[in-house]
């Protein structure tokens, strides 16, 4: 078995949100396929996603060695960033450790002996590429989005002109960064088949797909579940989740409340906006339910489980728990994005006010699915696939 070394950009428990998730669930797979872990991230000491010291104990229940550190703030980080644009994105400077932090980092990482580097997402990357350089060390690079993309897309969501210059600035040297990073790399797994695809148009030779895991791949159904007529789950400080939340409160909500008013629509989410929090309470008709530790028993609760997220790149990992269930799934495209033909046709898709209100109803009505085909829409998501990603590298 293996020794791996994760690199990730902030801390992944609790998995709360579907990057957190992704990265969590499959540490636990890798080490439930025998290989030992040691995780380096960082967090945000000014940021909602502090880790706890019960967070860093609970993941070294699981971690075999692990090394947190904080990102820097202050003006000499921000001319730092700045004045190395032209070399790295603005997001992989940030998070960078200090001298002193890096020494202690290589030394750590003696100590595990690591066989191979699974690197999450671009922003380690100066990180992850300096030891994988010391210590002689192959990279398997995980892309979650196409960042590029996927960023202007959440700086075009966010209606805050000061979001959206981080957002955009963000971007700046991104795509050539990311195309490096996997030119490098002796394997990089795709959260996407979309973004396989594009990434492959790009000249990226060594790409496969790896779908996340749902958390069902891991542990049994909930035994208790709660109760909803709609249900939507997701991190609500993202632009794309807040927005498609509005939409489906202020518009979708009332269209359906013309042929059944009582229905309700619980909301299920992370570390929620504040102003956002306030128009939720405030509406009689929503249930929230906010930083929970599993969304498996709202999911397996809901009569009717909804996307209404319209901006995005990769796989929405909300996307592939709803399919772990039993409940008709209703979403927008962009739910149906980098997904498999099984999966897709597991959903109702509409763009439309009124196609989304009709499709809720209808499901409401007649809520049975096709158990053999929900069921073949699942295979693709299991800890099997983790173990032949990994498998071959060290």
């Amino acid at each position: 078995m293996s020794r791996i070394l994760v690199c990730a950009a902030y801390t992944p428990y609790p998995p709360a949100g579907g990057g957190r998730a992704d990265i969590w669930r499959r540490i636990q797979a890798f080490t439930e396929l025998g290989h030992s872990v040691m995780l380096v991230h960082q967090f945000d000491p000014a940021g909602p996603h502090v880790p706890t010291s019960e967070h860093l104990a609970e993941m070294d229940q699981v971690l075999q060695a692990r090394f947190t550190y904080p990102v820097q703030h202050g003006p000499r980080r921000v001319i730092r960033q700045a004045t190395q644009l032209l070399r790295r994105p603005w997001g992989v400077t940030r998070a960078l450790p200090t001298v002193a932090e890096s020494q202690e980092l290589q030394e750590a990482v003696r100590k595990f002996r690591p066989e191979v580097i699974w690197m999450d997402g671009p922003w380690l990357g100066g990180t992850a590429t300096r030891l994988a350089t010391a210590h002689g060390l192959p990279i398997a690079y995980r892309s979650h989005n196409v960042e590029h993309v996927y960023l202007r897309r959440q700086a075009s969501a966010t209606p805050s002109r000061r979001n959206q210059l981080m957002w955009r600035l963000a971007t700046v040297g991104l795509k050539r960064y990311e195309l490096r990073l996997m030119g490098s790399a002796q394997r990089v797994l795709d959260i996407s088949l979309d973004d396989l695809a594009f990434w492959k148009q790009e000249g990226v030779k060594n790409a496969r797909w790896l779908p996340p895991l749902p958390e069902l791949a891991l542990t049994g159904p909930p035994t208790q579940v709660v109760s909803s007529d709609v249900l939507f789950v997701g991190g609500l400080r993202l632009p794309n989740n807040v927005g498609g939340v509005r939409w489906l409160i202020n518009e979708v909500l009332p269209e359906v409340h013309k042929a059944r008013p009582e229905v309700t629509v619980s909301v299920v989410g992370s570390t929620p906006l504040p102003d956002l929090a306030a128009e939720l309470a405030a509406n009689p008709a929503v249930r929230t339910y906010f930083n929970v530790p599993s969304v498996y028993p709202y999911l397996f609760g809901g009569k009717v489980l909804v996307n209404p997220v319209s901006v995005g790149s990769g796989v929405q990992l909300k996307m592939v728990d709803m399919l772990m269930t039993e409940a008709p799934i209703v979403t927008r495209t962009q739910g149906t994005r980098g997904l498999p033909a099984e999966c897709l046709a597991q959903c109702s898709v509409s763009d439309s006010v009124e196609g989304f209100a009709t499709a809720i109803l209808r499901s409401l009505e007649s809520p049975g699915v096709d158990r053999a085909a929900r069921e073949r829409s699942r295979q693709p998501f299991t800890v099997a696939a983790v173990g032949e990603a990994i498998a071959g590298l060290a």
